[in-house]
């Protein structure tokens, strides 16, 4: 079999394509599991930011057969679900987290991969991300089983810090990276947050 080439175009997507995903995110989720030991086995996981389908498809895997992921995007996904995958098409400002508990239960872990529609200023930029991460947390304040997991994207500059304290109130720890497969000019940070200390919604 002849070996994928890589050395056009873009590194990581072309990667992706060969390996049957649809983005080259996969690969910033594989970097931060690496580190920090995202995934276990039977896990439920809410991806939020879903679309087009490759953390769905990574999670599933890592998680397996017993496990179950829930994906939600505005977005259509790319791939077809798996029997262990579920998937909502909508924005997440027009979802209410509750019904959703209601209908799928508590996860154990909680993604967010959200990524505002870049507008060319950095400031703006950071500023929309806290906002959309400031949303993946009221989904995890009221999703996230108690002693469960938060990873969240965000982008440096304003408000990234107050978030960064924010989250360190809410959780036993909390740690940031950005990935190697990060594209080189982006601001994108990823906070992984273990054992959520709250496990009722704030008053």
């Amino acid at each position: 079999m002849k070996k994928p080439d890589y050395s056009r175009a873009d590194y990581y997507s072309k990667k992706a394509k060969a390996h049957g995903f649809p983005a080259r995110s996969v690969f910033k989720l594989q970097e931060l599991d690496n580190r920090f030991k995202i995934f276990s086995k039977a896990m439920r996981v809410l991806d939020l930011g879903a679309s087009p389908g490759s953390w769905i498809k990574y999670a599933s895997e890592k998680v397996g057969d017993s496990g179950f992921v829930l994906g939600i995007d505005r977005n259509p996904l790319k791939l077809p679900l798996n029997f262990n995958e579920n998937f909502i098409q909508a924005d997440i400002f027009n979802l209410n987290p509750l019904d959703l508990k209601t209908k799928f239960g508590s996860f154990d872990l909680i993604l967010s991969d959200l990524s505002p529609d870049l507008m060319g200023q950095k400031s703006t930029d950071a500023l929309r991300a806290i906002s959309l991460a400031e949303r993946a947390f009221k989904f995890a304040e009221i999703l996230l089983k108690p002693g469960g997991n938060f990873l969240v994207k965000v982008f440096e500059g304003p408000g990234y810090e107050d978030f960064y304290k924010f989250l360190k109130g809410s959780f036993a720890s909390v740690n940031s990276s950005k990935p190697k497969s990060s594209r080189p000019n982006s601001r994108e940070m990823y906070i992984y947050c273990k054992g959520f200390l709250v496990g009722k919604i704030k008053e």
